[in-house]
């Protein structure tokens, strides 16, 4: 996209016409009229070539994949068979998929590669000891057609999954089932006469292991199905705390708006450490190009056993679920174009095109005289219902995007990545309900949705993330971006160089977790990329003033916090209980008639100093289990409650209190989008 813009730009220059174009386009007023301008310029169109292009599927190579991936499985390098094997899975053709992730019977297909695919990945899957997902893909090869006289092979495997995760009445089914398929083998009578008193041995023996299971060490029915799952359960938001406004937040938060700062959340209630504060699905996302293959393009969990589009070889899903949604919400659209979309190198130019793509030609029009220019007062962006729903447009619509601040060059090249991505669409039947003689008009409408997303997105979208992390060598400890997510309600979290909650993501879920004690009206910040320790309050404010046009005057910024390895870590200050002011202590000072520097009321600090004293040693245990990845469930347990303590009872700055929190984090991100490296 900067190459077409780049090219424009000059042509401009050498034409002397660059200054007059600019001046003319700063006189549009809204984003319809920008998008028509520039639209009418020959010079755009000239630069902005779009043709359709090949989907990539092909049987031929995935015959070949599949059959490089047999190569290293007999050389029993399962890993990078099963690279192959996917890669196979992802280039078939498909003539019909069907979603049937709860084993629901469904007519089969005939797509004989993909079929293949699918049961040579599940092969390497079994060997890979990732037993459901080799029973997950067994059953994909079935319902796509795996000739009939090797469905014993699919039976024999299922049954020897079914053992190891100990569900033997499954096992005995599946093995039954091998026996029953034999009759239609090709096998020779002596191998299949062999092969049928394997099937009776092994019927036996899951009959005698099923009376002898040890019920206390046995499997439930979630931890058999488990797959493309790396992270722990996704945390709930209990039903009696559920916020009955903010559809997406706890019942602890609140709406605050002031003139300085704008709308933004404020807790309602006291909130603790750790206490969940949002739970909140992104209304659209999108992964970086070089992630595709590597997580789903719907809802961005890593995969290891990636299921295809029916159409495109471009992207991969962890389900038929995520599958079928991404194809009803906006892949149905952007399959035949998604190359062109990558080819921006642009991911929030992505993400505004498929949010207009999720609202959809009909809405978008239906909806036409509801939506609002500029304003951002309290109740814009609710639905009928007096909601803010994070699934619904107007949210996201209605979000600040800073136009008025945009030079007219930014906001040109916005216009032009727009103009772009209107002749993606055009390569579709998006505007296929569209009125004849009304397509300038059509464009131009969908043009300024597009246009207010680009502008909208780079001062409220979220990055989708993931940690990559080693037990025992913090060292190698890193993470990693996926993508970007719009979020209408984390949208509304001001900032602060010293935030109070942090983001985990679960797939593009994001959580929302108190990080410090949020005292009722307190507002709940968040952290935009610049922490007080890592950087100056210069850089920290020259980094985020480009993109989110302000300069931060947090706490962390007015009091000049300092850089994490001047914090001091010998004496702590602590926090008077009565007006929170310093308390300096020092050994030839008596602790039972310490004085705060604020309020000079003298305090007894013997008891804080020795629970201190107790609250820390039991920091430092938890702290080495976090360092080793052992007992993170336990040492959380710990941690939380001693960032509690240091918050109520130690004054700023304090490194123990970073060194806390960031441990907390530590354990909370091994819960949320995680990989554990070899």
């Amino acid at each position: 996209m900067e190459a077409i813009q780049k090219a424009i730009r000059e042509e401009f220059q050498k034409k002397h016409e660059f200054v007059k174009t600019m001046e003319e386009f700063s006189k549009m007023k809204t984003n319809e009229e920008r998008v028509k301008f520039v639209l009418s310029l020959p010079v755009v169109q000239q630069h902005i070539h779009l043709e359709d292009y090949d989907n990539g599927k092909n049987s031929e190579e995935s015959c070949h994949l599949r059959t490089e991936g047999n190569q290293y499985f007999i050389k029993k390098n399962y890993s990078k068979s099963l690279k192959l094997y996917t890669a196979s899975v992802l280039k078939a053709p498909v003539t019909n998929m069907y979603c049937f992730d709860k084993m629901e019977t469904k007519t089969e297909t005939k797509d004989l590669e993909l079929a293949n695919a699918y049961a040579n990945r599940s092969a390497a899957m079994f060997h890979l000891k990732d037993y459901a997902a080799c029973l997950w893909n067994a059953e994909l090869a079935f319902r796509f057609g795996y000739p009939t006289e090797n469905h014993y092979k699919l039976h024999d495997r299922q049954g020897k999954c079914h053992r190891q995760l100990q569900d033997f009445i499954k096992a005995k089914q599946s093995f039954q089932s091998a026996l029953k398929s034999l009759e239609f083998s090709t096998l020779d009578e002596k191998k299949r006469q062999n092969l049928c008193k394997d099937m009776q041995r092994l019927i036996e023996e899951v009959k005698i292991e099923g009376r002898n299971l040890d019920l206390e060490n046995h499997m439930d029915e979630e931890q058999r199905q488990v797959v493309n799952h790396f992270h722990s359960d996704l945390p709930q938001i209990d039903k009696s705390s559920q916020n009955s406004v903010f559809l997406s937040a706890s019942s602890t938060v609140s709406l605050r708006e002031s003139t300085e700062m704008g709308r933004g959340l404020m807790a309602s209630t006291d909130i603790k450490v750790g206490d969940i504060v949002a739970v909140e699905k992104s209304y659209a996302s999108v992964n970086l190009p070089e992630r595709e293959q590597e997580y789903c393009s719907h809802c961005s969990k890593r995969i290891n056993a990636p299921v295809p589009c029916q159409q495109c070889s471009d992207v991969a899903f962890c389900s038929l679920q995520c599958q079928e949604e991404a194809w009803t919400e906006y892949h149905r659209i952007e399959c035949k174009i998604i190359r062109h979309v990558q080819n921006m190198k642009s991911k929030l130019g992505h993400l505004a095109f498929r949010m207009v793509l999720k609202a959809g030609f009909p809405f978008l029009f239906k909806e036409r005289s509801n939506f609002c220019k500029d304003d951002v007062s309290e109740s814009i962006g609710y639905n009928g219902d007096g909601c803010y729903d994070s699934e619904n447009y107007h949210a996201l619509y209605t979000l600040v995007n800073h136009g008025d601040k945009r030079t007219p060059e930014d906001l040109f090249n916005k216009a032009v990545q727009t103009v772009y991505l209107l002749g993606c669409l055009e390569l579709t039947t998006f505007f296929k309900d569209c009125q004849k003689g009304q397509e300038m008009d059509a464009k131009c409408y969908i043009g300024s949705h597009i246009l207010r997303q680009i502008q909208m997105l780079p001062c409220n979208a979220h990055e989708i993330s993931e940690i990559l992390w080693k037990p025992g060598d913090p060292t190698v400890t890193n993470s990693i971006e996926i993508g970007s997510g719009a979020y209408a309600l984390l949208s509304l979290i001001n900032h602060s160089c010293d935030p109070s909650v942090v983001r985990h993501n679960y797939g593009n879920i994001c959580v929302v977790r108190a990080i410090k004690p949020i005292k009722k009206g307190e507002e709940i910040l968040d952290n935009y990329g610049a922490l007080y320790p890592l950087t100056i309050r210069e850089e920290r404010r020259a980094k985020l003033r480009p993109q989110y046009f302000f300069d931060c005057n947090c706490d962390a910024c007015q009091l000049e916090l300092p850089l994490y390895f001047d914090i001091p870590d010998d004496v702590p200050v602590f926090k008077c209980k009565d007006c929170s002011g310093p308390i300096f202590i020092s050994q030839d000072k008596d602790l039972a008639e310490a004085e705060c520097s604020s309020c000079h009321e003298k305090k007894d600090l013997n008891q804080t100093v020795m629970k201190l004293q107790e609250s820390t040693n039991g920091y430092h245990v938890a702290l080495e289990q976090v360092l080793a990845g052992v007992e993170m469930q336990a040492a959380l347990v710990v941690l939380l409650k001693h960032l509690e303590f240091l918050t109520v009872h130690i004054s700023l700055p304090w490194r123990d209190i970073n060194n806390c929190q960031e441990a907390i984090k530590q354990c909370f991100a091994t819960q949320a989008n995680s990989y554990i490296l070899p």
